[in-house]
């Protein structure tokens, strides 16, 4: 019982696809991020695959059965503090960090920052404990390739 309700809270554990709890809410903030401007372009797409391909170490297939799975579950979000609570639960700043810096990835796919996104970005680095310092610092790493 206590390892269902882990899981639909996304507190430990495997979902049916395999992901972990902090592999869902990384990949569902990508999502957040992605769509942030109102615009999901193949260029985001791809970006976010290769962010979690990377990230968590995942095969093509792995990746697109989490970046749907994460689509569904943040669609269905109405805060990001649940996404945020199991990241900055389970990481230390330094790899908080590196989050932000996987959703500034995301955010440039398109080549511009929009408002939107820039807004997310800072709330969603707030909820995780990242400075506006380290977030700006990695920001202008990011946009400088």
């Amino acid at each position: 019982m206590f390892e269902k309700i882990s899981k639909i809270l996304g507190l430990k554990g495997e979902d049916e696809t395999g992901a972990s709890g902090l592999e869902l809410a990384t990949a569902a903030l990508l999502v957040q991020v992605s769509k942030a401007d109102g615009e999901f372009t193949s260029d985001e797409r791809d970006q976010l695959e290769e962010c979690v391909k990377e990230h968590f170490d995942l095969t093509n297939r792995e990746a697109a059965e989490l970046l749907t799975r994460a689509e569904r579950d943040q669609s269905d979000a109405t805060c990001l503090y649940a996404f945020t609570r199991t990241i900055a639960k389970e990481l230390d700043n330094d790899e908080r960090q590196e989050i932000v810096r996987l959703l500034w990835r995301v955010a440039f796919a398109d080549k511009h920052i929009d408002n939107f996104e820039e807004n997310v970005l800072a709330k969603v680095s707030g909820l995780l404990g990242v400075s506006p310092q380290d977030r700006v610092r990695i920001k202008h790493e990011v946009e400088a390739g």
